[in-house]
């Protein structure tokens, strides 16, 4: 139990439904899928300490300063230690990076405990294999680029230090650069794998709680708005006012706008986009047009967002001044932008009415629709005049989601 959890239980909070904390283990903090990666790295690099301590016991007579080696050898066992205590805890990407500017110190530090001589004749580095702990690190906190990233630079210490392009080199950089893609790519996959399961779960569960809804909706509200509907046409019938009937009229498009709502609401794709083209169709009365390319317009779900409280704005708007009006909706999308053009033909808007709106506090237009298309980085254009009708042109930059 985790203590935030504890805490509420303990102040008398009901405890019966789900409650999402923080465990309070630092382990807690690891991404999990990546834990069994770091946890090979740590046995690695243990295993590898081992190795080095057996190099410079095994060369002891042959170093030139062997106190230092030890030396540092010993600092190589602190750090192993601290860079596995974090690895664990919380995988840091920093501490992949500190870690291979420590490594390439110690590898360096060779130069110091051997004579360049020896070096050159093909003697061994003072971090042997263990110099590639950062590497297998940086792959798993970066993917494929970060173990690329410190194979190359591993190397290069390794060649500043031995001064030779020789067949141990050539050796180790096989290993290195391999080691460094592999472990990069099985990192990269298991995010996107990770990443590809969270959004199943979530489409599912967005589905499921759509149906929920649905249901519910259907016993309740839309059998309302149905029998309201039905009563005003008998009401028709009977010849009763013209009120009534309007009322009925009324609730029998939000009934039909309600059923299209809650059975074409767009569920984001595992890359977070949103379909615009099923978004606006939820949005439009029933007498509406919409003209949308046949292939889907994905869009991230913040600008979705946006344009579609934009586009309930314009129809609003048409709604208000111009009730019997037809109304078209075209969804336009090429590589660079989308285009959403609202038409109408009412009576259009005279001159100066949107500035006049706009100075007696009425901001539907200069504040929600502007602002918002603004806010996109889009433009927002407007064609229109008296007996013309009117029509909104938006544009927002189509940007990589």
């Amino acid at each position: 139990m985790s203590v935030r959890l504890a805490l509420l239980a303990r102040a008398g909070a009901p405890t019966g439904g789900v409650v999402i904390t923080a465990d309070a283990s630092p382990r807690a903090r690891t991404h999990p899928h990546l834990v069994p990666l770091w946890r090979g790295l740590v046995v690695y690099r243990v295993v590898a300490l081992v190795a080095a301590v057996v190099n410079i016991v095994r060369f002891d007579d042959e170093w030139a300063r062997p106190v230092l080696g030890i030396v540092v050898v010993a600092a190589m066992a602190v750090w192993t230690a601290i860079s596995s205590r974090r690895y664990l805890r919380s995988g840091d990407p920093a501490t992949a990076v500190a870690d291979l500017l420590l490594t390439a110190l110690a590898t360096a530090s060779t130069l110091l405990v051997d004579t360049p001589d020896r070096l050159a004749a093909g003697g061994p580095v003072i971090t042997t294999v263990w110099s590639a702990g950062p590497v297998l690190a940086l792959a798993i906190a970066f993917g494929w680029r970060g173990g690329l990233s410190g194979a190359l630079v591993t190397l290069a210490v390794l060649f500043g230090v031995r001064r030779a392009l020789d067949a141990d080199l050539l050796f180790d950089a096989q290993l290195l650069l391999v080691a460094g893609l592999a472990v990069g790519l099985a990192a990269d996959t298991m995010r996107r794998s990770v990443e590809q399961l969270r959004a199943a779960a979530a489409r599912e569960a967005a589905t499921a709680e759509r149906e929920r809804l649905a249901r519910d909706i259907h016993d309740g509200v839309l059998q309302v708005l149905a029998l309201v509907r039905r009563r005003g046409d008998e009401l028709a019938r009977h010849g009763v006012d013209a009120p009534a009937v309007e009322l009925a009229r009324l609730a029998g498009e939000q009934e039909v706008a309600l059923r299209r709502l809650i059975t074409s609401a767009p569920v984001p794709a595992s890359d977070g986009t949103v379909d615009l083209s099923s978004r606006l169709a939820g949005l439009l009365p029933t007498h509406a047009s919409l003209a949308v390319p046949a292939h889907a317009v994905p869009l991230p779900a913040t600008v979705v967002d946006e344009l579609a409280a934009v586009l309930r704005e314009a129809v609003t708007n048409a709604a208000e001044h111009a009730p019997d009006a037809g109304l078209w909706v075209l969804v336009e999308a090429d590589d660079d932008a989308v285009t959403v053009s609202v038409r109408d033909d009412g009576p259009g808007i005279p001159d100066g009415r949107l500035e006049q709106a706009a100075a007696e506090g009425h901001l539907g237009v200069a504040g929600s629709m502007r602002g918002r298309v603004r806010d996109l980085g889009g433009t927002l254009s407007l064609h229109t005049g008296p007996g013309e009708g009117t029509e909104w042109e938006i544009v927002v930059p189509r940007k990589e989601a």
